[in-house]
């Protein structure tokens, strides 16, 4: 069985793991008051801008204390399994995983907590986790750790140590967005999270904290990618004011953020990747286009003459304001895939909302 201390010290080592423990005891005490206090705390800001959040919680804190759960959850807060226990599961057999799943899942039920995603215990997975998330049902996973490029140099050691120690991939590799991977919808998590900027990189102004995740909300921004902000209850009072700063300016973005918890964002992508697109021949140049989604889909043009109505969106692109649209185009304005590429590939690419179609003939296609 793994040793959460030993394992703690790995990612944070001895002297942070240490102060670390001390800060929770401090914060918290040894009754679940300071977390209520904290959680009260965090909802006021949601509050403020009319959005939920997702936390992750162990089933043994929910069986300790089940009320305070659920009255947060009345309050639009969705809770995510965090395990069983907080350990570390690539150390664990997958028979092992499964059932620390299945009791977790059974805890969080029997105590009126509704759940629908997981998040490994310090972002550790391995394929076996994967699986019995998979056959434990969970609708996402949210544990695949997502460094951004917005510290100089990477940082202390301590921040690089705690990076290898999630298996975190570059962003600048990695799209920031979610994606199916044999039936299971997998979410990144975005580091820095609160845990990284106080412990590892040490940084004690609120204005830098700020600034960093302001900096990962723009480029998340402008690439049309997703930023999972990551904040443990117990720092909102010292990251309270980083996180209004960047809560406030993504609320001021035109088009419009969508601020939402990990369980809506996983019906939205799973609803969007099965939507329907109906192309009909009408004749000549033009192509008519019906689009069955989820509510909310739209349709997105750019460089196309498009017969409906349409208002400007983000740079060159037109919202088309109905569901299904005539269009006129010498070329098909769709992505064409040869059939010899896998797969995978036209897979990617629908669930990033374009229209695939697979044709030998490159020259029909923009």
């Amino acid at each position: 069985m793994a040793n959460p201390v030993a394992l703690a010290a790995r990612a944070k080592g001895p002297f942070a793991l240490l102060k670390r423990t001390c800060v929770i005891i401090k914060r918290y005490g040894l009754t679940p008051a300071r977390l209520d206090q904290a959680l009260a705390r965090f909802i006021q800001v949601l509050k403020r801008f009319d959005c939920g959040a997702t936390f992750p919680v162990t089933a043994i804190a929910v069986e300790r204390h089940p009320a305070l759960w659920g009255k947060y959850q009345a309050q639009g807060i969705e809770f995510a399994v965090h395990g069983y226990q907080h350990k570390d599961y690539t150390r664990l057999p997958l028979q092992k995983q499964l059932e620390h799943l299945a009791y977790a899942r059974d805890i969080l039920s029997k105590n009126g907590i509704h759940h629908e995603g997981f998040r490994c215990p310090y972002l550790r997975w391995s394929s076996d986790t994967l699986t019995a998330i998979r056959q434990q049902g969970f609708a996402y996973d949210s544990s695949q750790a997502l460094a951004w490029d917005v510290v100089d140099g990477q940082g202390t050691s301590a921040y690089r140590r705690a990076l290898a120690f999630y298996g975190a991939q570059a962003a600048i590799v990695y799209p920031a967005l979610p994606r199916l991977e044999n039936g299971l919808l997998r979410i990144p998590y975005s580091i820095p999270d609160d845990e990284a900027l106080v412990d590892r990189l040490q940084l004690t102004s609120t204005a830098e904290i700020g600034e960093i995740w302001l900096t990962i909300l723009r480029r998340s921004y402008e690439l049309g990618e997703l930023f999972t902000l990551g904040l443990h209850p117990e720092r909102i009072a010292r990251c309270e004011a980083p996180l209004i700063t960047t809560l406030t300016e993504a609320r001021a973005l035109s088009p419009p953020v969508w601020i939402a918890r990990l369980n809506e964002i996983a019906a939205w992508w799973r609803g969007r990747t099965a939507a329907t697109v109906e192309v009909t021949e009408v004749g000549g140049d033009t192509l008519r286009l019906t689009v069955a989604g989820p509510p909310g889909t739209t349709i997105l043009g750019r460089s196309v003459d498009i017969v409906e109505p349409t208002t400007p969106w983000a740079g060159d692109y037109r919202q088309v304001v109905t569901a299904s649209c005539t269009i006129r185009s010498a070329v098909r304005p769709f992505v064409g895939i040869s059939p010899a590429c896998p797969s995978a590939l036209s897979l990617f690419l629908r669930q990033q909302g374009y229209i695939v179609e697979i044709s030998d003939d490159g020259r029909a296609y923009s």
